[in-house]
């Protein structure tokens, strides 16, 4: 795609990511209602896999961004931002695999379940280090918190060790599930435009 195209369709994708905020499109996470399952995440991703990697790497920049101006805040946006960036910085390790074995049927139709795997377990690991650097350190309030909701899940009121062991596994399994819940319309769309516009063949390079 000329380069006019690509600017033009990552702008587009950047601002539906921030309509998407604006108007609160999220599902909570019902173990830690905190947590929500963000639509604003889902342009950048068909941005990844759509125009091209790094048009998915500025989109998630421009949200950041934008989270920050919004809310004034920078811990709960830079939070969102190193989930989706790891997340896609999983999808990119994948590509050196894609290349080697693309001729490969087999593999190249499974090359959307490797990237949920290989993004999914970056992402759990980022979030899982950033959270016990927030909940430990940054704002150890958040870990009472944690322990008041956890407190529905469990049956008691957990102290601030098994408070912070089951944050970080549950908050595990939801970033697990965000990649699933956010590359999902990603490859449906790229399953319509393929039948219409062939160059999107190549759509893992």
């Amino acid at each position: 795609m000329r380069r006019a195209i690509v600017v033009t369709m990552t702008a587009l994708f950047s601002a539906l990511s921030m309509i998407l905020t604006v108007l609160k499109f999220e599902i909570p996470y019902p173990i830690l209602p905190y947590l929500k399952f963000d639509f604003a995440e889902i342009p950048t991703v068909i941005a990844y896999f759509i125009i091209n990697p790094y048009s998915g790497f500025v989109c998630s920049i421009l949200h950041w961004f934008f989270l920050m101006y919004r809310s004034g805040d920078i811990l709960g946006p830079s939070m969102k931002f190193a989930a989706v960036i790891s997340m896609l910085i999983g999808f990119k390790l994948t590509s050196p695999l894609v290349k080697k074995f693309y001729s490969n049927p087999r593999f190249n139709k499974y090359y959307f379940g490797i990237c949920s795997c290989v993004g999914g377990l970056i992402r759990i690991v980022v979030m899982s280090l950033f959270n016990i650097v927030v909940l430990l350190w940054i704002a150890p309030g958040y870990l009472y918190f944690a322990s008041i909701v956890l407190q529905n899940v469990l049956g008691y009121l957990p102290n601030s060790g098994e408070a912070l062991y089951w944050t970080l596994i549950f908050t595990g399994v939801y970033n697990g599930i965000h990649v699933i819940f956010s590359i999902v319309p990603a490859v449906l769309l790229l399953g319509v435009l393929r039948k219409r516009f062939k160059y999107l063949e190549n759509y893992c390079s």
